[in-house]
C-alpha cells in the first residue's frame, strides 16, 4: 500500500501539485525557505499524477483502467551524480545510488514505438503495448558537451502521434548540488508548467 501524504512538500523535493507562482501578487504565491527556490523553480512534477491517477483508479476498483490516450511522463535530473559542483560542501547523501539516466513510464491506446534521443545516445527505441504501462530508461550520455535535452516520440505505424523535449538541459556543470528531478509529458495529460 502506497500512502500519498503530501501533495507539497518542496523542501524535501516530493511535491505533486503545482508550483506555486513566482509572481508575488499571484494568489497561488508563497516564500520559499532560504535557497530552496535553487531546488524546485522550473522543476514541476506534475506529471507524476498521471501515474498517480491510473493507479489509483486501478487501486479503488480494482480493475486496470482503459487507456483513452498516448501518454510518455519521463523524468530526469539535471546533472551527473558525479558533477562536482561550485556550491561548497558535500555531495548529496546517497548520491551515488543514483542511475545517470532519462527514465519514462509509457502508456498507449494502442501500441507503439517510444523513440527517446538523449545527445549522443540517439534512437533508443521501447516497444509498447495498447494498455499497458511500460518503463524504460536511457543512460545519460558520457559527453554532456554545453548540455543536452532529452526528446521523446510516441511513432505509431510510421507515424508521429506525440512529441516533446525536456524543459531543462542535462549539464556536465552545476551551481549546486541537485538531485531533484525534472519530470515532462509528451501527450496530452496535466498540465506541462514551464
Amino acid at each position: 500500500m502506497i500512502e500519498l501524504i503530501s501533495w507539497n512538500d518542496y523542501g524535501e523535493s516530493h511535491y505533486l501539485r503545482n508550483l506555486p507562482s513566482p509572481v508575488q501578487t499571484a494568489t497561488d504565491y508563497i516564500v520559499y525557505a532560504s535557497g530552496m527556490q535553487n531546488y524546485v523553480l522550473n522543476m514541476s512534477h506534475a506529471p507524476w499524477r498521471i501515474l498517480a491517477k491510473y493507479y489509483i483508479a486501478w487501486w479503488k476498483s480494482g480493475v486496470k483502467p482503459a487507456v483513452t490516450m498516448d501518454q510518455a511522463v519521463f523524468w530526469y535530473r539535471k546533472h551527473s551524480k558525479a558533477v562536482q559542483c561550485d556550491q561548497p560542501g558535500v555531495i548529496v547523501h546517497g548520491a551515488d545510488q543514483a542511475d545517470d539516466a532519462v527514465f519514462l513510464w509509457v502508456l498507449v491506446r494502442e501500441s507503439a514505438i517510444v523513440v527517446v534521443d538523449v545527445g549522443d545516445e540517439k534512437n533508443w527505441e521501447f516497444s509498447v503495448q495498447g494498455g499497458e504501462a511500460t518503463m524504460g530508461r536511457v543512460p545519460f550520455p558520457k559527453d554532456l558537451g554545453n548540455g543536452v535535452v532529452p526528446e521523446v516520440k510516441i511513432v505509431r505505424n510510421g507515424v508521429t502521434v506525440a512529441e516533446g523535449m525536456g524543459r531543462v538541459n542535462i549539464t556536465a556543470s552545476c551551481e549546486w548540488y541537485n538531485m531533484n528531478p525534472v519530470v515532462n509529458l509528451v501527450g496530452q495529460g496535466v498540465n506541462r508548467e514551464p
